[in-house]
């Protein structure tokens, strides 16, 4: 909208009242601004001021305290709070003696014990004689010693002469009603004591005292603080007072002048007894508002009488009891502020006007570097600590913080990178050596050492000085408070790098010693990081300590991190291996065999891993592939643990749980029985006995004949041709008359295999039968369809076992029937369902093929997936080796006896030449010769015969074996070449 005529104005009124307007305004500010500012800069003044005599009160009491904490500390460390006698504690006098005369703000040091005895020596001052009264002539110190409520007084000279001693008969004084006793026993370090006035000197100060480590004693110090009345006397400025109280507004400490009989007084007062009447205000300013006393604090005191005061409140130090006050009356304080604006005003108003252009270029150049250090600062916000600007200033602060911008840059990438690669390290070793090279590094130090917490002490891992191992790792004595979880700080001197670090070499100068423990995720103490720093100001030596402690905590996860996947991998470790024994130990038969794979496998892996030409050039396990090789060679046979003992103990083809032999022996017991009564029963004559037993002399030999034949059969070591099955067939033929309900006493689960009615009693039976109670059917899920998702191909017989006689004795070679061989075939089906089911971890995923692929051959005839060679891993097919040579070789087996070496490689190189085995690692095996060394540690020496490598080699690899064809040796002999 357009302005009306009224309101349009010429530019130049415009740019006149703008101007005016903006000069009049900024005038006013500059006023205003002035008089704040001048205001503010004498409260900051005065404010520094008041840090100065705080700072110089607090080094004042550090002073007076410190010397007292260092003596106390030497002292508790000695046997003095040991002695019982007191001549015992009477040989700690000079060294008492010297720790008194050491600082002349110790009023006296002293020991009581948990039997109520007391040990007290006193310094005689002048002060201390006056309170006294007349003392023996010469004395300079005062023991003053309570034993078995017997106390006494003994005087000594400055040369520690005894002069006189003193009984007193009614010593009522009993060291543990003090508070500076009951204090030091509570606490886990050295106690202090509220201030009080010393009964003795009527001195101001407060008790240190510390407990022995069995709590049986307590030694303690009196320090006085009068001379920080007389220091604040000395610092106080004129129209300021100064007062030093505890939160309590105790008196502790002023100007002895505001407070006149000071030195007369039995109790420290309060802060409002002084004289001066703010001081009354104060005291219920605090009692209303007790929070003022939580940190620094600024208040103002309306005196009617004398006007206003600005009062400054601030602890002594960090963790300290006491405070000082500061009082500063308003007038004195503002007066300057007001006449210094007055006449500032015109020549800064002129100055303002000259300076804009100036001013206005200047804030523009500034801020282009503040404008990069903002770019710099959203880098790192976004974890980008690649090398990026780095603005300069001529202004110190912009170019400091640019560098320092630049400092934390790189110090976050490196402690991201530390981190990274220490989570990245799998190599115990190596990762100590990193952490501790690391930290050095970082820390700019002269050398370090990793100590870890073994059965509760420190033991030394790593160790740099200046780049390498020192001569000798030492200071674990100097570490004794990091089991406790506390941080070391010392300062190195001569003495005490000779007294705890010999080893280390020389050491130019001071230096530092840091040693920062590493907790675990449960805050134990887990071991400690100790570094050895270079000389340093305190501000670089918190800034480096911030970043031990920093990298300590990543150092002490990483370290965890490892030790628990160790911890895991040896638990893994012993479990697998507790299988395999729990295996083992099922049947005395195959104890060993889970142990001896092992060693079989891991011997032919690392002769293949030696190979550098030929079919396993390639073949290179890592560290993570040998761990699996390890594990599925432990873990092959794990599915026998559903395997019953009967079944892979079977010695005869009638033994299920028992051997039925013995049940058939009877049946031609009962023959014979039968036989001989029916001949029997025909003659009734002696003679006519005799001629029955002659006439029943051939079915008798028949019999006998029939059941050698029949226990021949039992034994399984001659092939069952026709002709003798058919003989087997006519032997069972024979029938024999059962008296005995043959349900009677049966489980639930035999009798429901019974089909059809009992027969009736007697009744004939057949001497050797297949029974349907004799067939165990086969479950639902013993089933395995076609489509399996293991990929088994095996034919599953109908029964689960079929214990008929005539079945098993009819068997046509070996022991087991086909449900049998299948039930110890199903063990390498359990170990793959078994192992598939089982979490392994990436690097353990081919666990499953290695263990389950043992009973498979080359060909793809084996069980239970029908793979061929090219489907197998090289560790699988090493396994099938393995396992078939220690089977071969065991001699522990109840079918069979243990084979020769020479035997057992016969057998493997046809099975390599029929395509069970895989040729070229048994060509391998031979040439590395495995089956030697294998035989020197687990075979008999009988087994232990002449092997011709020539013979089972393949013709293209006979020129290679030589004449290595002398037998292999037993350990105990000399060790082969």
């Amino acid at each position: 909208m357009r302005l009306t005529g009224a309101r349009r104005r010429p530019f130049y009124v415009h740019i006149a009242t703008l101007f005016i307007g903006l000069f009049g305004l900024l005038g006013a500010l500059l006023i205003l601004q002035q008089f704040d500012q001048h205001r503010a800069l004498g409260m900051a003044y005065e404010y520094r001021s008041f840090q100065q005599y705080r700072d110089q009160l607090a080094l004042a009491l550090r002073l007076n305290e410190r010397p007292a904490r260092t003596s106390l500390s030497l002292l508790a460390a000695g046997t003095l709070m040991q002695a019982q006698t007191q001549e015992a504690r009477l040989a700690f006098l000079p060294q008492l003696t010297e720790a008194l005369a050491s600082n002349h703000g110790y009023g006296a040091i002293f020991v009581g014990y948990e039997n109520g005895d007391f040990f007290l020596v006193r310094p005689l001052t002048d002060r201390v004689k006056g309170q006294l009264g007349p003392l023996p002539e010469g004395s300079s110190l005062l023991v003053q010693s309570l034993v078995g409520g017997r106390g006494e007084y003994l005087y000594y000279d400055a040369r520690q002469q005894l002069i006189a001693r003193t009984t007193v008969a009614d010593y009522q004084f009993d060291p543990r009603a003090r508070r500076w006793y009951q204090q030091a026993l509570r606490s886990s370090g050295i106690a202090s004591t509220p201030p009080y006035l010393f009964f003795t000197t009527q001195e101001p100060g407060i008790t240190l005292a510390m407990a022995s480590r069995d709590k049986k004693a307590v030694i303690g110090i009196d320090a006085s603080v009068e001379r920080i009345s007389t220091l604040i006397g000395k610092i106080q400025q004129e129209g300021t007072l100064l007062v030093l109280f505890d939160h309590h507004g105790t008196l502790l400490a002023t100007d002895p002048a505001q407070l006149p009989g000071y030195e007369r007084l039995r109790v420290l007062p309060k802060i409002s007894s002084l004289n001066d009447p703010v001081f009354t205000l104060l005291q219920r300013r605090l009692s209303a508002e007790p929070t003022l006393l939580d940190g620094h604090s600024a208040l103002t005191l309306d005196d009617p009488e004398r006007g206003e005061w600005q009062v400054n409140l601030s602890p002594i130090g960090e963790g300290s009891p006491f405070y000082l006050g500061l009082l500063i009356r308003s007038e004195r304080l503002f007066a300057g502020a007001k006449q210094q604006a007055l006449h500032n005003l015109g020549s800064a108003l002129l100055a303002l006007l000259l300076l804009l252009p100036i001013i206005w270029l200047v804030a523009r150049r500034t801020a282009m570097p503040l404008r990069a250090l903002t770019r710099e600062a959203e880098r790192i916000q976004h974890f980008d600590f690649s090398q990026g600007e780095d603005p300069h200033s001529a202004i110190l602060e912009i170019d400091d913080l640019s560098r320092t911008m630049s400092g934390m840059r790189l110090t976050l990438g490196n402690f991201m990178n530390i981190g990274r690669a220490l989570g990245a390290e799998h190599d115990v070793d190596a990762l100590f050596q990193r952490v501790l090279g690391e930290t050095i590094a970082a820390a700019g130090a002269n050398g370090g050492a990793l100590y870890l917490v073994v059965s509760g002490e420190l033991h030394p891992e790593r160790a740099f000085w200046r780049g390498q191992p020192p001569q000798r790792i030492d200071g674990a004595p100097l570490l004794r408070p990091v089991l406790r979880g506390e941080r070391v700080k010392l300062v190195l001197e001569a003495g005490l790098w000779q007294r705890h670090l010999a080893g280390w070499g020389d050491y130019p100068g001071e230096g530092h010693l840091v040693a920062e423990p590493l907790h675990d995720h449960h805050q134990e103490v887990i071991g400690c990081l100790l570094i050895l720093l270079p000389p340093c100001s305190p501000a670089e030596l918190g800034a480096r300590i911030s970043l031990i402690e920093a990298l300590a905590g990543t150092s002490a996860s990483a370290i965890e991190n490892q030790r628990l996947l160790a911890e895991q991998k040896r638990l893994l470790a012993a479990f697998i291996e507790l299988i395999a024994g729990a295996i083992d130990a099922k049947s005395p038969y195959t104890g060993g065999h889970c142990q001896r794979v092992p060693e079989l496998t891991r011997l032919l892996a690392e002769a293949a891993s030696a190979e550098r030409q030929g079919p396993f050039a390639s073949f290179n396990p890592s560290e993570q592939e040998w761990e699996a090789i390890h594990i599925a060679s432990w873990l092959h046979d794990c599915g026998k643990v559903t395997t019953p003992e009967f079944v892979v103990d079977k010695a005869t083809k009638l033994e299920t749980l028992y051997d039925r032999i013995h049940e058939v022996r009877t049946r031609f017991e009962v023959l014979k029985r039968d036989a001989h009564i029916a001949a029997l029963s025909e003659q009734l004559t002696e003679a006519q006995q005799s001629a029955a037993r002659t006439a029943v002399l051939p079915c008798w030999a028949e019999l006998d004949a029939e059941f050698a034949f029949v226990a021949e059969c039992n034994q399984g070591g001659e092939w069952m041709a026709p002709e003798r099955l058919e003989q087997l067939q006519r032997i069972a033929s024979r029938s024999w008359w059962r008296t005995l309900d043959n349900r009677l006493g049966l489980g639930t689960e035999e009798l429901g295999r019974y089909q059809g009615a009992p027969a009736a009693l007697p009744c004939r039976e057949s001497l050797l039968s297949d029974r349907p109670e004799h067939r165990i059917p086969r479950s639902q899920d013993e089933q395995l369809n076609p489509d399996n998702p293991w990929g088994f191909k095996v034919a599953v017989p109908a029964y689960r076992y079929d214990r008929g006689e005539l079945h098993n004795l009819g068997i046509r070679r070996g022991t087991l029937s086909e449900e049998e061989r299948y039930k110890i075939n199903e063990h390498i089906i359990q170990t793959i369902k078994m192992l598939e089911r089982l979490p392994f971890p990436r690097h353990l995923k081919q666990v499953p093929e290695i263990a389950g692929g043992h009973h498979e051959r080359m060909d793809g005839g084996g069980y239970p997936r029908g793979l061929t060679r090219e489907q197998m891993s090289i560790p699988a097919r090493i396994m099938a080796i393995a396992d078939i040579f220690e089977a071969l070789t065991a001699r522990d087996r109840p079918y069979k006896s243990g084979k020769s070496l020479s035997q057992s490689l016969a057998i493997m190189s046809q099975m390599a030449d029929e395509g069970h085995i895989d040729p070229d690692l048994f060509a391998l095996f031979l040439r590395s010769r495995i089956w030697q060394h294998y035989g020197e540690r687990f075979l008999e020496e009988s087994q232990c015969d002449r092997v011709d490598l020539v013979a089972f080699l393949p013709p293209a690899q006979r020129g290679q074996a030589g004449a290595h064809t002398r037998p292999a040796r037993r350990a105990s002999r000399e060790a082969p070449p």
